[in-house]
């Protein structure tokens, strides 16, 4: 975000790419290979990691009924500590081919993120850069066997709001389709809107906030007050927590929605 910052401070566009993926397609015998090759994870170690890997299997239960048992061929286990750490060191090879057409990769736990920025006379060459680029991601993850899901994949100009009237209203192409700029894009949970004003993570935060106080409403003379601060706490001021250096320097119209 600092670096959107910077480019938007000396003038130009900046522009945000989120490339959905899932590890559910991860490849077992390829981060295998990938964990050997790439990381220089041998013997036991590389031992270990096959055991946590090879062999799993999954079924779905409803009451006391049971589907039969599939044997797992990829996907790291979600909500384990080492599943988004295998993912991004699968996926490591993304970042030499994105920086190849001078933009800015993001690996996430279980997304890619590509960003980068260029003077208001260069947009159209840099959204051809940009196209170029998802391109050659995608082919990637085809070739690694992963799923790049095109209609949840994000594009969003970002300059000052003095600026907007100029930006492009194409987006870049992946494949056959156009992804339409949005003018608020989430990344980890936070929405930036195109001209980097924060509204829409404000309004989103104030009502999530009154939702939860209202919910939290109908209990508070059931509980002691020791456990409903505790619950306020998880419930509505964690929401204003989190991120909130992002908050820094916003009008006071906004920051008074907070208060």
């Amino acid at each position: 975000m600092s670096d959107i910052l910077l480019a938007v401070d000396r003038g130009d566009f900046a522009a945000l790419l989120d490339l959905f993926t899932a590890f559910d397609t991860v490849n077992h015998d390829i981060l295998l290979r990938r964990l050997q090759t790439s990381f220089g994870i041998h013997g036991v170690a590389l031992d270990w990691f096959w055991s946590y890997l090879v062999g799993r299997t999954q079924y779905v239960r409803r009451g006391t009924a049971r589907s039969s048992i599939v044997y797992l061929t990829c996907c790291v286990p979600h909500g384990s500590v080492l599943g988004p750490i295998l993912f991004i060191m699968y996926t490591a090879d993304l970042v030499s081919l994105v920086e190849r057409y001078e933009l800015s990769p993001h690996l996430n736990a279980d997304d890619t993120q590509i960003y980068g920025s260029c003077s208001p006379c260069d947009a159209d060459s840099f959204l051809t850069r940009v196209s170029q680029c998802t391109c050659t991601v995608a082919d990637w993850m085809q070739s690694n066997r992963l799923q790049l899901n095109c209609g949840k994949t994000d594009f969003a100009w970002l300059t000052t709001n003095r600026s907007l009237h100029r930006l492009p209203t194409m987006g870049p192409t992946i494949g056959s389709v156009t992804v339409v700029p949005s003018q608020s894009l989430c990344d980890l949970g936070v929405y930036i809107d195109a001209d980097l004003t924060m509204r829409t993570q404000v309004q989103r935060i104030a009502s999530r906030g009154f939702a939860g106080l209202r919910r939290l409403r109908s209990i508070r003379r059931y509980v002691p007050t020791s456990v409903f601060r505790l619950l306020v706490t998880a419930f509505v001021l964690n929401r204003v927590d989190y991120c909130n250096s992002l908050l820094v320097d916003l009008p006071a119209n906004l920051l008074q929605r907070l208060q």
